[in-house]
């Protein structure tokens, strides 16, 4: 059927019901692959920030932590928590920071701590460990050390890291070979980001895990 135009009386032709019915259909595919990759590019972008925004409060705090700066003091901590303006470093929180003070047990390490037969002869161990943040998020990616041989401080003695399996640093010699008199600061952080994850990028638990060693 076609339909005269006002004025020049030259004839308009409606396309058919079925070239229709296919620009429907080339729309509602346009739209399904459109929408997917706007919505991931979003997600993308949006973890980015809050990934980068873990990264520089974990290599704030690893810093100050390699300097000397006592993160078992309360205040401290709360230095390390209003650093951190994307996630929580509380109990339940959404983020946690790992810190860790590694050595490696040589045999003088033994005798100065009356250990002279020494079963972690040779072993890296850790000397220092503390939990800023949600302890429940990630443990460290290289053991936990029994709460009963660390003191008020996060400080281990010489006596029980030259003598106790349990403080051995599993899997530090691939990372850094300390020698005799070194002592490695490590800052682990782990930030849980849930309402952005992205499981087809093999981060199912939307977290974020970074670590630093000074």
């Amino acid at each position: 059927m076609a339909v005269l135009l006002p004025g020049n009386g030259v004839p308009l032709r409606r396309p058919p019901r079925r070239a229709r019915g296919s620009v429907m259909i080339e729309m509602a595919l346009m739209v399904s692959v459109a929408v997917p990759i706007l919505l991931g590019v979003t997600g993308l972008g949006v973890r980015l920030g809050r990934t980068l925004a873990g990264l520089q409060l974990t290599r704030d705090v690893a810093h100050m932590y390699a300097l000397g700066t006592d993160f078992s003091l309360p205040g401290t901590q709360a230095i390390a928590r209003t650093l951190s303006r994307d996630f929580s470093l509380t109990a339940g929180g959404t983020g946690v920071l790992v810190l860790s003070r590694v050595v490696r047990v040589y045999q003088t390490d033994c005798n100065a701590a009356g250990v002279p037969t020494c079963p972690n002869l040779n072993q890296t161990v850790f000397a220092q460990r503390l939990v800023i943040g949600n302890a429940g998020l990630r443990a460290s990616a290289f053991g936990t050390p029994p709460g009963s041989y660390i003191d008020a401080e996060g400080n281990i003695s010489s006596a029980n890291y030259c003598k106790q399996p349990s403080l051995i640093a599993h899997g530090f010699d691939a990372v850094l070979t300390l020698a005799q008199g070194q002592s490695a600061y490590v800052t682990e952080g782990y930030f849980s980001m849930p309402e952005i994850s992205l499981a087809y990028l093999g981060s199912p638990g939307g977290g974020y895990y970074v670590r630093l060693l000074l």
